[in-house]
């Protein structure tokens, strides 16, 4: 970090993630929410006003949390990304500045997910945990500091703990999102809430396209050898805020592909027979944070499969007659949490038909004139917890089209070249 950060300790005291009760009490109004995620709990491993290195004038107030590197990061407010990059010591850091000179400061950073001048929310994912610039292993270093200098301010006032911050203790993180809708990650390969792009090119290299305030940055190669695949669709399936692949081989092997840092782990099979099935897709059914799969059969019947576990519940049949459908794609375009299914018919007309409890309820017409695209999908690619259209043109342009409350606005392109990718979601 710039001018004097010292060394940050990060002891990881044996405990990562160890629950330590404490009596210390909340101040009355506290803005802050602990910078990772609720549920999660990380050893303090350093504390204000310590001798290490927290006794100079630009971490005298810092807080440092032991944890693995790649853990998700998240904004302990609201506030806009006043910087974003590499400082000498504090290696790859975040500040955000919530008013009157006053930012959060978070270093070490393995990796970022935002730019400077991003409007952030609380909760929102802003990169993941490291070991970069001066530091004897593995941590956060969170401060509350004036932007424009960087010297140390104030003690966080944080909800789950005041400005207490005892070495050795692992407070659980409150700080689940302002709004407390559960989003369905469909494409939000990054987690921060907005859902990127990925798509098979024509030689089977997977490439992601970062949403970056609604144009995409990339892309960035995650995987090759995806030509021979029949489905490939892109969700939440493990629950930790950032989209995963699913994938339907030659063989209709059903393979699970971990999202591991923005990149893909080595694929686990959850499932067989889906060589038959017209289309497949990856959404958040159920509500409960976690991708299910729906397809559509040779037969044309819809199916829901829950997510249980490691693999999938008994299936139910949640329709019939889409076998004529040109594209079928599942996401949560009312905003109540749990996944809608639109359609495409062969006549070209968009179809929602809301998710009710059980299944699905009679359809809306939102738009027409969608038979001669190539790729037709559903995300919220704005961020605002409802699903947005994107849709890849005889041409081969991407198009953005936002939710309006009621149907679609005017589209927006973001892309071209993309005729001859085999998959795009």
């Amino acid at each position: 970090m710039r001018r004097g950060f010292a060394v940050g300790l990060a002891l990881l005291l044996g405990g990562l993630g160890i629950l330590i009760p404490s009596g210390a009490q909340a101040a009355p109004g506290a803005p802050f929410k602990l910078p990772y995620r609720a549920g999660s709990a990380y050893v303090i491993t350093q504390t204000p006003g310590s001798g290490f290195s927290h006794a100079d004038d630009y971490n005298r107030h810092a807080v440092d949390f032991g944890m693995p590197t790649g853990t998700p990061i998240v904004a302990s407010a609201a506030g806009t990304v006043y910087f974003e990059g590499w400082t000498n010591g504090g290696g790859i850091m975040v500040l955000i500045d919530h008013g009157n000179n006053r930012c959060s400061q978070y270093a070490h950073l393995n990796s970022t997910i935002i730019n400077n001048g991003n409007r952030v929310s609380q909760g929102q994912q802003i990169g993941t945990s490291g070991a970069t610039g001066n530091v004897t292993g593995p941590h956060l270093h969170w401060n509350i500091v004036y932007c424009n200098s960087q010297i140390s301010r104030e003690i966080p006032n944080s909800v789950e703990r005041g400005t207490s911050y005892p070495t050795g203790h692992a407070p659980v993180s409150q700080n689940g999102g302002s709004s407390g809708v559960k989003r369905d990650r469909v494409s939000d390969f990054n987690g921060d809430g907005r859902a990127d792009v990925l798509g098979v090119d024509s030689s089977g290299k997977f490439q992601y396209y970062r949403n970056q305030s609604g144009t995409l940055a990339g892309p960035k190669q995650i995987g090759h050898g995806w030509s021979n695949f029949k489905h490939v669709v892109s969700a939440d399936w493990s629950g930790d805020g950032a989209a995963d692949v699913l994938g339907v081989d030659s063989g209709g092997k059903l393979w699970y592909y971990p999202n591991n840092n923005y990149t893909l782990s080595s694929p686990r099979q959850i499932g067989h027979g889906w060589g038959g099935f017209k289309h497949v897709m990856a959404a958040d059914w159920s509500g409960d944070g976690k991708a299910d799969v729906l397809g559509v059969d040779a037969s044309g019947n819809l199916w829901y499969y829950p997510h249980s576990g490691d693999g999938f519940g008994n299936p139910s049949k949640i329709g019939h007659g889409w076998g004529g459908f040109k594209h079928v794609m599942a996401a949560d375009w009312s905003g109540d949490g749990q996944a809608d299914v639109l359609g495409v018919d062969a006549s070209g007309n968009l179809w929602y038909y809301p998710h009710n409890g059980n299944g699905l309820s009679k359809p809306v017409k939102i738009g027409h004139g969608w038979g001669a695209f190539k790729h037709v999908w559903a995300s919220d690619f704005s961020g605002d917890g409802q699903a947005d259209v994107l849709g890849v043109d005889a041409s081969g342009n991407l198009w953005y089209y936002p939710h309006n409350g009621n149907g679609l606005s005017s589209p927006v392109k973001i892309g071209h070249g993309w005729g001859a990718f085999k998959f795009v979601m």
